[in-house]
């Protein structure tokens, strides 16, 4: 499978990692596995610099309802996209873009420095709340 994760315990963050061409499909089966195993409210930093898309807008849409429904029910963590790819920056791009209304965060980034600073201070945010 092209979408795998691992769980940085010091972070409380998920890493995850794409490669190659990801799929609908595939990122479905992703979110299923971290719903099945309750990692869906966890930050995720999920490293797609090998990895392109053949996603369609349509597609990315419905992800987006993906979100929205499970945001009726649990927390979802913000989500730190990292890649090179033209085509898979503007999909996600979209899918963040349409995410923010939907009150589901996530961020595009060409390098993982970037990501990681967003998602630290979005956890800064949370923490300053408290």
């Amino acid at each position: 499978m092209p979408i795998h994760y691992t769980i940085d315990d010091v972070q409380r963050r998920l890493i995850t990692r794409a490669d190659g061409v990801v799929t609908f499909h595939e990122i479905n089966v992703h979110l299923d596995i971290e719903e099945r195993n309750r990692h869906l409210s966890l930050s995720e930093l999920v490293d797609a610099r090998d990895a392109t898309t053949d996603l369609t807008a349509e597609q990315v849409r419905r992800l987006v309802q993906r979100a929205a429904h499970m945001l009726r029910t649990l927390d979802l963590g913000p989500t730190a996209i990292v890649t090179r790819s033209d085509v898979l920056y503007g999909m996600a791009r979209m899918y963040s873009i349409l995410a923010e209304g939907v009150g589901a965060a996530a961020g595009v980034f060409r390098d993982v420095e970037s990501a990681i600073r967003w998602l630290d201070g979005l956890r800064g945010n949370i923490d300053a709340g408290d």
